[in-house]
């Protein structure tokens, strides 16, 4: 069975874990990428109820199928895409997943050296894009966790952090 847009307190996890509302799932994002913006000088974003409900057909596709892979259609938007076991992660505990890709950036002379490996971090604190909207949804076996982003980051040969050329670690 999938469940769209975080539909009745959505981010339900195990019996275990507390429901999370649609509200409190909203905050707990917006907050946690707005603080890895502050701390590298980018402006906080906002949440886009249009983003959060393309993310949300999204999410609900990815549940569906089964299948782990970027929306090939969406030319406008950037991207992030989370997935675990079903009921086992917390909406902070997935949003971890692409803070923690900071560490190797720190190590790394630029962002493209290694984007598979830092490419969700940096579109989460891309200094030049204003919006967020997320969507969680969930299969049989897993959840998703697609956010979309607007303007999309992550562009080649340009940097995540405000007025610099090129991304250089220790930021």
């Amino acid at each position: 069975m999938v469940f769209g847009v975080l539909a009745a307190a959505a981010v339900a996890a195990s019996g275990t874990r507390p429901a999370v509302s649609e509200a409190q799932f909203q905050d707990i994002v917006l907050a946690m990428h707005n603080k890895e913006r502050a701390a590298v000088n980018s402006q906080p974003l906002r949440w886009s109820a249009k983003l959060a409900r393309d993310a949300g057909y999204w999410a609900d596709r990815l549940a569906a199928s089964s299948v782990f892979q970027h929306d090939a259609s969406n030319r406008t938007e950037g991207e992030n895409l989370w997935m675990g076991t079903r009921g086992a992660f917390g909406v902070e505990e997935m949003v971890s997943g692409w803070t923690n890709e900071k560490i190797p950036l720190r190590r790394m002379r630029s962002w493209q050296d290694n984007y598979y490996r830092v490419g969700h971090y940096t579109q989460m604190i891309w200094s030049g894009t204003t919006e967020v909207g997320c969507a969680v949804s969930k299969g049989v076996q897993f959840e998703y966790l697609v956010c979309r982003y607007d303007p999309p980051g992550n562009v080649l040969n340009e940097s995540p952090y405000r007025g610099t050329a090129v991304a250089f670690g220790g930021q």
